[in-house]
């Protein structure tokens, strides 16, 4: 197995704390599945950031093709932020937290 740049050792377990406590979270309640909020699908931006961050904290180095739509992912749900029922707010921030560590690694 490849060694991972110590950036990313040094990110993995609040990149690990972050994962774990989103995925403990419901999705919540007051977002409509399917329905666009400015910029993005909540629930596509949430499997697509998630599945990004899990794979890099799993040793899997991400590509400059998936590193891209992380950070394109990223930017259009901070974008979006301001368009989500204020109690889904912390819980897309958080996304946008774990986006980040992912990305400066």
């Amino acid at each position: 197995m490849p060694e991972l740049p110590s950036a990313i050792l040094a990110a993995v377990p609040d990149l690990d704390e972050l994962l774990r406590r989103h995925l403990a979270d419901p999705f919540p309640p007051s977002i409509s599945k399917g329905d666009l909020y400015a910029e993005v699908d909540p629930v596509v931006i949430d499997a697509d950031i998630y599945g990004w961050a899990s794979s890099a904290r799993d040793d899997v180095t991400l590509d400059s093709s998936q590193m891209e739509g992380l950070r394109r992912a990223r930017n259009e749900l901070v974008r979006s932020l301001r368009e989500l029922p204020a109690d889904a707010v912390p819980y897309f921030r958080r996304l946008v937290d774990i986006a980040d560590l992912v990305l400066r690694a």
